[in-house]
């Protein structure tokens, strides 16, 4: 059988390219065949995580509650705790934030700082308060995160850090702070070969420093034909970074904004760009 790593990185890749049937049949067969509670607590969570995004949310918990409790009295090691944080960032999709919080805590106190799985942990309690409308609280996450990722030389997560600390910036209309943030963001992102997040943040600070639209929206096209993801992104920074440009500039990228979240399926977000044009009039 394949190793813990190994199992992960196919059942991710499958999960990626949306093959979740092939997920459940597959995970199915594998844990007929093994009695490892470490792998049956992989195979579990993966499973979850498969009917989540095929729909099946009350079969998705059952796996996932199961996946924790096999872990549970598991001796400490960074099996048991990685585990534990793909839980917890499942719990926060579904949006039980107190299940997760309480998860990412338990990291945070068991594994040593320079852990990606304790830095990871703070990165996503950063979010998580973020879409709680704590901006303080993520504030403090997030920069501490970018802090002990800095000193660890962990470029990934002090990209996503910077880059998240720009969004709440953004929010609260300091433009100078936002950009400080951005420019922060981008050589750490190229050093850690982001190929997602380097051309979001180069195509935002040409938006915020006044290139013509026309020359933004054209590099857009581009990103756009990376694929749906690179295209949603696209659209969120669209969004978030509009209200710290002049209407009229901030009403061309809105618009664009608005397409995109059509073209993905993102109701949600079509529904929020359309409202934040009106309130232009």
């Amino acid at each position: 059988m394949m190793s813990y790593l190994e199992m992960e990185r196919l059942l991710e890749e499958m999960i990626e390219e949306k093959k979740y049937a092939d997920v459940l049949e597959y995970v199915d067969i594998m844990m007929k065949e093994t009695s490892d509670r470490k792998m049956l607590a992989l195979l579990l969570y993966e499973r979850g995580k498969a009917q989540y995004f095929s729909g099946d949310y009350r079969g998705a918990m059952e796996s996932i509650e199961k996946a924790h409790s096999l872990i549970d009295d598991m001796e400490d090691s960074e099996f048991k705790y990685g585990i534990l944080f793909h839980i917890a960032a499942m719990y926060t999709v579904t949006g039980d934030f107190d299940s997760a919080e309480s998860m990412y805590h338990v990291i945070l106190e068991k594994l040593p700082e320079e852990n990606h799985f304790h830095l990871s942990a703070l990165h996503n309690l950063g979010e998580m308060q973020k879409k709680r409308g704590d901006m303080e609280g993520a504030m403090k996450y997030l920069k501490e995160c970018y802090e002990k990722s800095v000193k660890y030389g962990d470029n990934f997560l002090a990209a996503y850090s910077a880059e998240n600390l720009a969004e709440i910036y953004a929010g609260m209309e300091d433009k100078e702070e936002s950009i400080k943030w951005l420019e922060t963001a981008l050589p750490l992102s190229r050093k850690a070969g982001d190929s997602r997040l380097v051309p979001m943040i180069e195509l935002t600070l040409k938006m915020l420093n006044g290139e013509d639209p026309d020359k933004v929206l054209e590099r857009a096209e581009e990103i756009k034909k990376m694929g749906a993801d690179h295209a949603h992104d696209m659209a969120d920074m669209f969004y978030t970074f509009s209200n710290l440009l002049p209407d009229e500039r901030a009403r061309i990228y809105l618009k664009e904004a608005v397409l995109i979240y059509s073209e993905t399926g993102d109701g949600y977000m079509e529904k929020k760009s359309i409202e934040k044009l009106e309130e232009m009039r």
